[in-house]
């Protein structure tokens, strides 16, 4: 999917499995609030957009860089069922309650990894309230981080 795309919709929800805080190990300037498997944004249009960490194959000769998926979805991706046979059920994230409705006016793309594939989504408001999504470490772990103008992520 073009993340560009998402320019000028509207988020109603941010769904996600369980978070977890990140292992102290783990952390760095990169680390995120809020560290999850995947995220799944609810648009007003009625469309479900999946982000998720992926490994990236930019050399046949190197490790896979760290990147992030982007595609539309169905309902039942909102559903997993583990191996054990126990069913999963992504939940809207209670951070982001404050943040939605969020009016997408600006879609960034980075790689702050410096890995070579976009591991970083920035999605910007009008009022300038930002939403962050990261490949963050370790590897296949989704951060986010929300923060409006001149305010701490996630505070």
């Amino acid at each position: 999917m073009d993340i560009s795309s998402l320019t000028n919709t509207t988020i109603e929800a941010i769904h996600t499995f369980a978070c977890d805080p990140v292992h102290p190990a783990w952390v760095n300037e990169l680390t995120t609030p809020i560290a999850t498997a995947m995220a799944v944004m609810q648009l007003s249009d009625g469309r479900l957009v999946r982000i998720a960490p992926c490994e990236v194959e930019l050399d046949p000769g190197k490790y896979p860089s760290l990147g992030l998926d982007v595609m539309e979805c169905d309902a039942p991706s909102l559903q997993w069922q583990a191996s054990s046979g126990r069913t999963y059920v992504m939940q809207r994230l209670p951070a982001a309650a404050a943040f939605v409705p969020f009016s997408v006016q600006s879609v960034a793309e980075s790689d702050p990894l410096g890995e070579g594939a976009v591991s970083e989504i920035v999605l910007g408001s009008r009022s300038g309230s930002r939403i962050v999504f990261r490949h963050i470490m370790p590897p296949m772990t989704l951060g986010i981080a929300l923060a409006r103008p001149g305010q701490v992520p996630n505070s």
